[in-house]
């Protein structure tokens, strides 16, 4: 008799990951860097609790029409966020929230 392992989800992990689309705005501290014109995202706040970030793991940008986007991939040491700064309005949004490990 053969048994096999069904999962849920269909990722390789033994474990559920979680995946959640916020898109929400939030209010954030960052730190400018004049020497290398770097912005980085040091603390945000969410739903009532701070979120102090300790890592940035990928940055990016892109238009939607004439207005730039930056994306910012960042972690706590235990959730990843996916944050956006609108640079037409300078409203920082919370896209995306996952429990796994950012490299």
């Amino acid at each position: 008799m053969r048994s096999h392992i069904s999962r849920i989800n269909s990722s390789p992990f033994p474990y559920p990951i979680m995946h959640d689309i916020i898109n929400e705005k939030i209010s954030v501290i960052s730190r400018f860097d004049r020497q290398n014109g770097v912005v980085m995202p040091v603390k945000f706040r969410w739903q009532g609790r701070d979120y102090s970030l300790n890592k940035l793991a990928y940055y990016h940008r892109f238009r939607i029409g004439r207005s730039l986007q930056h994306i910012f991939h960042v972690t706590d040491g235990h959730l990843d966020f996916r944050l956006r700064l609108d640079s037409d309005d300078l409203h920082w949004y919370l896209e995306e929230v996952t429990d796994g490990a950012t490299n």
